[in-house]
């Protein structure tokens, strides 16, 4: 049996916060992991073309809309078509 990727609004929060966590890990940050956090989110911004707003709804989880998710997964180096799945509106994903 073979493992489901996961590209949920769960999961993608889950390795923002991992990527910020170890960013911090391995040069922290003078003002601590908060000072890290806002370099890597405006970074994410940037590269994913995302307002603040989705940015923060990302960090929390609750981004459910398809095409910010998918620029998401796309600037941590996942590409859910690559996997045969289409994420959906709604925060689910279905195979493609």
């Amino acid at each position: 049996m073979t493992a489901r990727p996961d590209f949920s609004p769960a999961m993608l929060a889950f390795f923002l916060r991992a990527r910020a966590h170890h960013a911090h890990a391995c040069k922290p940050a003078r003002c601590g992991m908060q000072a890290t956090v806002k370099r890597l989110k405006a970074e994410w911004r940037r590269l994913a073309k995302l307002t603040i707003n989705q940015i923060d709804l990302a960090w929390m989880g609750r981004l459910n809309r398809a095409e910010p998710r998918a620029a998401l997964w796309a600037v941590l180096g996942q590409f859910p078509a690559d996997h045969g799945f289409l994420l959906s509106d709604d925060g689910g994903q279905q195979r493609g």
